[in-house]
């Protein structure tokens, strides 16, 4: 009868409930595995992302997965200095194992250019000299972006635009803390670009589109429509602040510090198109701090300690030694490093007496910045030596050097060799104790870019920095710490929702146990439960007769 049926109804929601507070549990301990010192934290380098698994997985011949669908790209030109980039950023997509697939978009006018094959290429109409009176390179850039999603559609889900000066660690992935939608771009912060929030930008956009526009540049993770909307705008743009007199000399709004009265035009003109043509195109920023790294640069968190990307944009200095991709200007070997027919001059290497005495793992660790600093230019001169000897390896039949590590290119060049065995040897680490008690002096551009990390990750919507400011534009939203970031507000969007799960969960599974409790069995009236009391004695027997 009712009573029956009551303890049918309470046995049902107990069992949900049950099932909801597991689910916060199971859900609780999955969080915690993401924290920094999860697990074996004496032994950082064995932590491995769910990320990480897949990709193995994915090495293991198991089926495709989401990160699979990603379309790297970049912009270059057909000059040697710009070709040894290309194949650098090449190999150490391939040597970091990335998924999905990787185009060059090279704009030339060359017909018989030789290395226009030399990586998977895209070729277009070279934009530089689109304006007569102004050759600007950095057309080219937007120009191709346009041209290739006009005629090469890509089937990827998502497109990553990186620079050519750059080089892969690990795969970037909306799943491992980069956070992109349609709609939602995944960028870099490039904190100079004073005249999104100053009076510059309304000059070029609406007022209802100011608060769309975001401090970002270098590197981007696109949907892909998204892009194929955008491109021609960030074109257009590019060229109105380009050719618009009121962004020239003497006007310093636009944060290049470069312009002068014998050239009174923003180099940076391009990052302004792209700036504004993307939020013209309706699309918003997830500004990332902190995924990639300039060479040379001390890390500040976590992210950055191990980060996505090496940017090596600026002057290099370790000590006595000082490296500039623009060295690899003077000389004819120098300048085309991929002639078979010229000797290899190879990058130069940081000095042993520079090296830190150990390998410090991926996890960031207070008085560890110089250390790790140290590592990550060492890690970028091997790269860029091992790209253009895995290219000559291919194209010119030279054999690989002898104890030059072939890590990540074993499909390539055959056997594996330990990147770090030497670094590691005893002994090798007594110039860095030494060193790592002078406090190092930064340069004037890291400075510059901790400002502008600091500056953006600070800043509240609404705030105004200065005068000048724009009083309807917002900071567009940081969002930076991914995993292995500390507490709730350095880590990423889906941490946080995994959170609110967890509470949602665990609160939901309470009142449903409470009320199968309460409404379903009330206690017997006019007498005292016994505290122990089994709850089969507050029903009739009859229901437990046959």
């Amino acid at each position: 009868g009712t009573v029956g049926r009551s303890v049918g109804a309470r046995d049902m929601v107990s069992r949900y409930a049950l099932a909801l507070i597991l689910v916060a549990v199971l859900g609780a301990r999955a969080t915690e595995a993401t924290l920094p010192g999860a697990g074996a934290a004496s032994d950082a380098d064995k932590i491995r992302s769910e990320f990480s698994r897949r990709l193995q997985m994915a090495r293991e011949g198991e089926p495709a997965r989401e990160v699979d669908d990603y379309h790297y790209v970049f912009s270059a030109d057909c000059k040697p200095y710009m070709e040894w980039q290309s194949v650098a950023l090449y190999y150490s997509w391939v040597t970091a194992g990335a998924p999905g697939r990787f185009t060059r978009l090279l704009s030339c006018d060359e017909p018989n250019y030789p290395y226009v094959n030399s990586v998977p290429t895209h070729v277009t109409p070279l934009y530089t000299n689109i304006d007569p009176k102004d050759p600007y390179s950095a057309y080219n850039l937007p120009g191709s972006m346009m041209h290739w999603t006009q005629h090469n559609r890509t089937d990827r889900k998502w497109i990553i635009k990186l620079d050519a000066d750059m080089i892969v660690r690990k795969p970037l992935s909306v799943t491992d803390g980069l956070e992109a939608e349609e709609g939602l771009v995944a960028a870099g912060i490039y904190g100079y670009l004073h005249g999104v929030d100053n009076e510059m930008a309304p000059m070029f956009v609406p007022a209802d589109v100011v608060p769309r526009l975001a401090k970002v540049g270098g590197w981007e993770i696109f949907w892909a429509s998204d892009l194929v909307k955008a491109a021609p705008l960030w074109f257009e743009y590019t060229k109105r602040v380009r050719q618009d007199p009121r962004a020239w000399w003497p006007f310093k709004g636009t944060g290049d510090v470069y312009i002068t009265k014998e050239s009174p035009r923003p180099w940076i003109s391009e990052m302004y198109g792209y700036v504004f043509g993307t939020a013209m195109a309706g699309l918003r920023h997830n500004v990332e701090s902190s995924a990639q790294l300039y060479a040379g640069m001390a890390p500040w968190d976590q992210d950055s300690f191990d980060p996505f990307l090496i940017h090596y944009g600026l002057r290099i200095d370790i000590g006595d030694w000082n490296w500039d991709k623009h060295f690899e200007l003077q000389g004819t070997a120098h300048r085309d490093k991929l002639n078979c027919a010229l000797p290899y001059y190879p990058f130069p290497m940081v000095p042993k007496k520079h090296w830190p005495g150990s390998h410090h793992g991926t996890l960031f660790q207070p008085g560890q910045e110089e250390a790790r600093r140290v590592e990550i230019v060492m890690e970028l001169m091997l790269a860029l030596n091992k790209g253009i000897r895995a290219w000559r390896h291919v194209h010119c039949g030279e054999p690989w050097p002898e104890g030059l590590s072939s890590k990540g290119l074993e499909h390539i060049v055959g056997e594996v060799r330990d990147d770090h065995a030497e670094h590691r040897a005893k002994g090798d680490g007594h110039e860095f104790e030494r060193r790592r008690q002078i406090p190092r002096e930064k340069s004037e551009a890291e400075m510059a870019h901790l400002e502008h990390v600091q500056a953006a990750t600070k800043t509240k919507a609404g705030e105004t920095q200065d005068s000048a400011r724009v009083k309807e534009s917002k900071p567009a939203p940081v969002v930076g710490g991914r995993r292995a970031g500390g507490g709730f507000k350095g880590r990423n969007v889906k941490d946080g929702m995994a959170n609110m799960w967890l509470y949602f969960s665990f609160g939901w599974g309470l009142v449903l146990t409470v009320m199968a409790r309460y409404l379903f069995c009330p206690p017997s009236a006019g007498k005292a439960r016994r505290k122990g009391r089994s709850r089969r004695h507050e029903i009739p027997n009859r229901y437990y007769t046959s």
